[in-house]
């Protein structure tokens, strides 16, 4: 080999520099072991001192791995738990790990609102479903497919709102959430808003409207002596 070329840094080694000033083996030693002597007997194991786990990858296994992936941290003195797939980190939550360390439920909640909120139990679900967009959507039984026009799988706070008052939601309402919780749909904590409004600003144009919303809402309202013969002006007819 000619003298002018860079050998590995290892002792001994003539080989030609591969990576990190050492040859191929040594260095693909070093990635699958974490040094680049290996070992001469048994399978590597990982390089956190304590840990007798075998290695996955840059000499860790996979457990330390994946810490360091997630922290930038192997947090050699924090024991590794007895996972398999993995449970949820958030405190008293058995459920498994989908991401980032969290269980799917508070991982969406992360998304969500920017945290889990921990303090906050996770309610479970009966039947089919899934969520999108942080709203629920659950299947929809024949019986009541008239209060969704038909649609199943349809949004569950407007379908808990629509049996409630035993009719489909009129154009114009919205079911809001009164905790800000989209997957919180009790009946308690929804409320009926409406969102349309007259056309013009004139009174009559007010009045037509009035009329129309307790025609909606409140049709015994209009049957009442105070508002029957009553000029918009408040002066009787």
């Amino acid at each position: 080999m000619s003298a002018h070329r860079p050998i590995c840094s290892f002792e001994d080694c003539d080989r030609q520099r591969y990576a990190r000033d050492l040859c191929e083996r040594h260095y693909r030693r070093l990635m699958r072991t974490g040094s680049p002597k290996g070992r001469l007997k048994g399978p590597p194991i990982c390089s956190v001192e304590g840990c007798d786990r075998g290695v996955d990858a840059r000499g860790l296994c996979h457990g330390h791995y994946l810490r360091l992936a997630r922290t930038g941290d192997v947090k050699a003195a924090v024991p590794l738990g007895p996972r398999t797939r993995g449970s949820c980190d958030v405190s008293g939550c058995d459920r498994p790990h989908h991401a980032r360390g969290y269980c799917l439920a508070h991982y969406r909640r992360l998304l969500v609102y920017g945290s889990v909120r921990a303090d906050e139990p996770i309610r479970e679900v009966s039947g089919d479903g899934y969520i999108r967009h942080g709203y629920r959507y659950v299947p929809i039984p024949l019986r009541d497919r008239h209060l969704t026009d038909g649609r199943t799988p349809w949004l569950e706070h407007r379908y808990v709102m629509a049996k409630e008052l035993g009719r489909p939601l009129f154009d114009g309402e919205v079911v809001h959430h009164v905790s800000g919780d989209r997957l919180d749909n009790r009946i308690e904590n929804l409320e009926l808003w409406n969102t349309t409004q007259p056309k013009g600003q004139r009174v009559v144009n007010k009045v037509e409207y009035a009329v129309e919303i307790l025609e909606k809402y409140a049709p015994e309202r209009l049957t009442k002596p105070a508002l029957r013969g009553r000029h918009p002006s408040g002066e009787s007819a």
